[in-house]
């Protein structure tokens, strides 16, 4: 295994295997003793939590062999393997009501994480709080947390590079949800997140620009079909830009507030 001589497993460390998005899932998470990593793919993530004290067991699981054997393989590398419990389980399916107090649910999508959370009523009931990064239907996943008599508490967005030498790369939303009902936020809240709520309002601003760009591209497509199908696009569209255009306000007016800048 060269590349853990060459990274970090002689410094006994992991944050240079995790990527920048998972790092920003896991400092995000308070502590809890039990701790359910949801599609642990390497295990990266689960021993970076205990590394870090952010739980004291990982129940690392996986609805494919692969990527457990993996997990099986680095939690042995770290040191990790008597705290971290690997399981093979489609979604919260071999956890039990009680057994865990979070669970994460990171790069997937959000149908597959309102799947995970819904499949089995009891064991999401129990739980303290997720952590939900979903890849897609990101507004949807935020409308069902506040449907499920549970509210997001706090938010982050990370842009991550794709390592092809230029500034290309995904921006990836997360947020934590916590049980305890709260009104259901705006309509703009619901697509890009709570301001008050956003860890990173800078990286925010980034990602609404780049929406905005990718969603007026696609109205001047559209705009001068007389298509039914083409018109209720470039009605959606309109709304979705003035949604975006909401935000970029409030964002402008706290960075005004704030002398030009946000607080850390």
């Amino acid at each position: 295994m060269e590349k853990y001589a060459e990274g970090c497993f002689v410094q006994g460390r992991i944050e240079n295997l995790l990527p920048k998005r998972l790092k920003a899932a896991a400092d995000m998470i308070p502590f809890y003793d039990t701790v359910c990593d949801i599609g642990c793919d390497h295990g990266y993530l689960s021993i970076y939590l205990l590394q870090q004290k952010k739980a004291h067991h990982m129940i690392a699981m996986d609805v494919n062999r692969g990527p457990l054997e993996r997990a099986a393989e680095n939690a042995r590398l770290f040191g990790m393997e008597e705290r971290m419990e690997l399981r093979l389980s489609d979604g919260l399916k071999k956890v039990s009501p009680g057994e865990a107090d979070f669970f994460v649910c990171a790069g997937m999508g959000g149908k597959l994480v309102m799947k995970i959370m819904s499949d089995h009523p009891r064991v999401t009931a129990s739980m303290k709080g997720a952590l939900l990064q979903p890849q897609s239907d990101i507004g949807a996943v935020r409308r069902f947390v506040y449907e499920l008599g549970w509210h997001i508490e706090q938010e982050d967005i990370v842009f991550e590079q794709d390592g092809g030498g230029r500034k290309t790369g995904k921006y990836y939303p997360l947020f934590l949800a916590v049980p305890g009902r709260e009104e259901t936020p705006s309509e703009e809240e619901l697509a890009y997140g709570s301001l008050e709520k956003q860890r990173n309002p800078g990286i925010l601003q980034d990602f609404l620009h780049y929406q905005m760009k990718i969603k007026c591209e696609a109205q001047a497509e559209v705009q001068n079909s007389t298509a039914e199908r083409a018109r209720e696009r470039f009605i959606q569209l309109k709304i979705e830009i003035e949604e975006i255009e909401t935000v970029l306000l409030q964002i402008s007016k706290v960075s005004r507030e704030n002398g030009g800048s946000f607080a850390e």
